[in-house]
């Protein structure tokens, strides 16, 4: 028999602490999918609720195996080729990628939120496109040297540089004088790379961490802007970008992910066909794909090595017990935003879909279920 955890109302003291028999059964009902929806209130609050309330299809007519969603997600397919695979709306599909966004964020959050750092970091920038070239954009990756672990992405605005035809140039001055970018916007998603260094360092053993990088001049001003303190516990390398990205280049791990996130992500594969037209929406694949990189994917593959189907969040230390655990609830057990907190900045920025696109100046759309 299913007993509620607790109250699923973030404004109730039933939510964070439930304490005793805090709710009663108030019937049933049926739907065209469940023949049975067992029904409760809470006692302090009031608010009714069921058992669909914790499902990962909550407020959803019918059930969409999210297996088939991820497997088509991380082998290059887009929206339409799911919704014609699926037999359903593009809209159907993007509410459901959001909804497997929301469980990778938290999923991953709480598999890392105690993890032991055991390797040096890594960290560059990939750079990518939303609706046009004329607005390309850089998310920083921080990985792990030796297990090509993803810790985290981080999105920044850029204008557009390099060659251009005298037509193209007076279009992107056009679009410079509407789009308002940040100029510092690079220096600012470094140093959200450095916190979540400083705090990786924080909640493990070691007293300092090696810290690659190329020689991008935003990334030595965040370095030399550090306090002291915090610049003792990471030793900054610069590595050239002209080096043989080969495995004895210490950039390793970002050029692997940059590779990889090109083959199998649909909106950075082929950037004249298939190209994110929302960023949120690309954040979000690219979100998923990471929780499928760090605990779904083989680190190693073929040989002989004894990591040879391991993981990677495995090979970085998480317990391979805890992963399977969360891997069992992630297509059913839906994750509350509020008891959730320790996703970091861009995770919940993502969540709660506050990242605008370019020159859209309407909001993007965010259900209420999001909020719980």
């Amino acid at each position: 028999m299913f007993h509620p955890p607790f109250c699923p109302n973030p404004h109730c003291l039933n939510h964070f602490s439930p304490k005793g028999h805090w709710f009663f059964r108030t019937g049933s009902y049926s739907t065209q999918t469940s023949p049975r929806i067992q029904k409760f209130k809470c006692k302090t609050c009031h608010l009714s609720f069921s058992t669909r309330t914790f499902s990962i299809d909550y407020w959803t007519h019918f059930h969409l195996p999210y297996t088939t969603i991820l497997s088509h997600l991380v082998t290059s397919s887009g929206i339409r080729d799911l919704s014609r695979i699926l037999k359903v709306s593009c809209s159907t599909v993007s509410d459901r990628i959001r909804r497997l966004s929301h469980q990778c964020i938290a999923s991953s959050a709480s598999l890392t939120s105690d993890m032991n750092l055991h390797e040096d970091l890594v960290a560059d920038g990939f750079e990518s496109f939303v609706c046009s070239q004329y607005l390309p954009n850089n998310i920083h990756i921080l990985a792990g040297k030796d297990s090509q672990f993803w810790f985290l992405s981080d999105y920044a605005q850029l204008t557009r540089k390099g060659r251009m035809t005298c037509y193209q140039k007076k279009k992107n001055r056009v679009i410079k004088e509407k789009l308002k970018v940040y100029r510092g916007s690079v220096y600012q998603s470094f140093q959200n790379v450095v916190a979540k260094t400083l705090a990786l360092i924080e909640q493990s053993e070691r007293d300092r961490v090696k810290l690659y990088t190329d020689e991008h001049t935003q990334y030595k001003r965040v370095m030399k802007g550090l306090p002291a303190e915090m610049a003792g516990m990471i030793e900054h390398h610069r590595i050239s970008s002209k080096r043989v990205r080969d495995l004895c280049n210490p950039l390793f791990s970002v050029n692997y992910l940059d590779r990889e996130i090109r083959k199998d992500d649909s909106d950075h594969v082929r950037q004249t066909v298939q190209f994110a037209r929302s960023t949120v929406n690309m954040l979000e694949r690219l979100e998923i794909y990471r929780y499928y990189h760090n605990f779904m994917k083989p680190y190693r593959v073929g040989g002989k090595d004894e990591k040879r189907g391991l993981t990677h969040g495995v090979v970085a230390g998480i317990e391979g017990k805890r992963i399977a655990s969360e891997l069992r609830s992630l297509y059913t057990r839906r994750r509350f935003f509020l008891r959730n907190q320790p996703m970091n900045r861009s995770g919940r920025e993502l969540w709660v879909r506050c990242i605008p696109t370019p020159l859209r100046w309407m909001i993007d759309y965010l259900p209420s279920y999001a909020w719980a």
